[in-house]
């Protein structure tokens, strides 16, 4: 585990650690994945490369666990994780998100709408563990939760604009998003984001001080 969490940011260093201690081990194992996929996208330049990388992971996700290979730790924990009961089928939707990111822009709103469910039910769906359906709260929070990260790290102006804006119709329309103690992590990104819907912006830090103030008290108290 120590080789993985030292590839997490400290923003998802921080949010780890109001995940419960029996869910840390999978909720590390789904931010270096996320991460690792980001990495693949933004290193790409020609998309028949990128395709062949994400590729390999999906092959990884679809073989069983004695046919995967050695000396990858991700690789060793998807199959840790396996062995301990959770569902990795959540992690091929995340990587189908992804793959939308090879799609040169601008994007039509299926785009938008395909990529907001794939990545964010595969990140939500195995952070609770990857057992039965999201419930409507939760999947309607995933996907303004996918938009809104796109929105935060994508490059292109109108396209960012486009996502943020979509992110706020579903967060506006929403219920308050209710996760049990287990999903603590993923209110935590909600909180977050509801934050930016509020103030019509995108948060450039969410790493500084005043942020991450509204983070440790919402993992210690949930308010």
């Amino acid at each position: 585990m120590k080789d993985t969490l030292l590839q997490l940011d400290p923003f998802h260093r921080l949010v780890l650690a109001y995940a419960k201690g029996p869910d840390r081990p999978r909720y590390a194992l789904l931010f270096a994945l996320d991460s690792r996929f980001a990495d693949i996208i933004r290193s790409t330049s020609e998309i028949l490369i990128g395709q062949m990388r994400l590729t390999w992971w999906r092959d990884i996700l679809t073989k069983p666990a004695k046919e995967r290979p050695s000396g990858e730790p991700l690789v060793a924990l998807i199959s840790a994780a396996e062995q301990q009961g959770v569902d990795a089928a959540p992690l091929l939707s995340l990587l189908d998100g992804w793959e939308y990111l090879l799609d040169p822009f601008p994007w039509d709103d299926l785009q938008f709408d395909q990529y907001a469910t794939k990545r964010g039910e595969g990140i939500f769906a195995f952070a609770l563990g990857g057992q039965g359906a999201l419930s409507d709260n939760q999947y309607q929070w995933s996907r303004a939760w996918a938009l809104w990260d796109f929105a935060r790290h994508c490059s292109d102006a109108k396209t960012r604009a486009r996502a943020f804006e979509k992110c706020q119709i579903i967060g506006s329309s929403a219920s308050p998003p209710h996760f049990d103690r287990n999903g603590r992590p993923l209110s935590i990104f909600c909180k977050l984001l509801k934050r930016d819907i509020s103030n019509g912006s995108l948060t450039a830090d969410l790493y500084r001080p005043r942020v991450a103030g509204k983070i440790i008290w919402h993992g210690l108290t949930g308010c």
